[in-house]
């Protein structure tokens, strides 16, 4: 009984055996012939680890600074300068040339406004040259400064640069009002002429042996501002077309001034007046002027050879003496 039951187990036991050696041949095929499928991964999670701030380590001190003590602090480092972006380079415009004019005319006058109305109030001469300060509506007249006042020249007879950068100026004047035509005026009379002095009458001379000239009569007195006594002679020869040459003296209050010899040319005294006179060249004797009785005659090697002429200087009259002889 016993054995029939060990039997029994291993008959069972192989039987099982087989059975799964089998299983696992069947599933070893399977294995062989079907894919085994992939496992899809999972995303793995990394944690992200904070990493730690740097202190800087301070920079060891200098020994000057060691040499303080151990409580001085190290030096904060010096940041770095932050570089600025470079600004932009704008090039300057460049500056317009000044507006002047020059003076292309022979002569130019100067108005004191924009108008051949204006009075004048200088002249400028060719190639002169002055800044414009402005100019009129139409640009037919220039403004500038002249001797400090505001002056204009017409633009006819000057030469402009950089005109169209002058602006019309300010407060132009308005132009004068024409002033009518003046009415002609009667001439003036001309001044009379100062009638000569009437002559004082010379008594007849004493007719003497020696005297060779004798007075025509045609002797004049003048009057004179200037402090001189002059005198003056004129001597014909004896057919009256021709002057001889002599000597004449001046006398006052008897005592003798002045001598002085005369040749027979012609000359002129105020040439071109209507009191011109005539005597001969050299014969005019100036004295200072003085109040009295003069007496002239002429003579030859110290004699006296014509009649005397006396005649009386008072103040400004008679100060002048043309005395007129004929060789007989």
């Amino acid at each position: 009984m016993r054995v029939r039951n060990w039997v029994a187990i291993a008959v069972a036991f192989l039987a099982l055996t087989l059975g799964l050696t089998g299983c696992a041949a069947r599933v070893a095929q399977v294995s062989r012939n079907t894919p085994v499928p992939t496992k899809t991964l999972r995303p793995t999670f990394t944690a992200t680890i904070e990493k730690p701030t740097l202190t800087p380590t301070p920079a060891p001190a200098e020994e000057g600074a060691l040499a303080q003590g151990t409580n001085d602090q190290a030096a904060a480092p010096t940041a770095e300068p932050t570089a600025e972006p470079p600004t932009p380079t704008t090039e300057p415009s460049p500056t317009p040339e000044p507006a002047v004019f020059t003076v292309s005319s022979a002569s130019l006058n100067v108005r004191s406004g924009p108008g051949t109305l204006f009075p004048v109030i200088g002249r400028l001469t060719n190639g002169q040259s002055f800044p414009v300060t402005g100019k009129n509506d139409d640009g037919s007249w220039w403004q500038f400064d002249y001797n400090g006042q505001t002056g204009w020249v017409t633009g006819a007879n000057v030469a402009v640069t950089s005109g169209d950068a002058v602006q019309v100026a300010q407060n132009i004047p308005q132009p004068p009002t024409a002033a009518p035509a003046p009415t002609a005026r009667p001439a003036a009379p001309r001044p009379a002429q100062p009638q000569p002095q009437p002559q004082p009458q010379q008594p007849a001379p004493q007719p003497q042996p020696s005297v060779k000239y004798g007075l025509t009569g045609k002797a004049q007195l003048r009057p004179n501002t200037n402090p001189y006594v002059s005198v003056w002679c004129f001597v014909l020869n004896s057919a009256g077309n021709g002057l001889v040459p002599g000597t004449i003296r001046v006398l006052q209050g008897g005592a003798v001034l002045k001598e002085q010899p005369f040749t027979g040319n012609l000359a002129r005294g105020d040439s071109g007046y209507s009191s011109e006179y005539l005597y001969n060249d050299g014969c005019k004797v100036e004295l200072p002027a003085a109040d009295g009785a003069y007496t002239a005659y002429l003579i030859e090697g110290g004699n006296q050879v014509s009649d005397a002429y006396t005649f009386t200087v008072s103040g400004e009259a008679n100060r002048i003496a043309i005395i007129e002889w004929k060789q007989r």
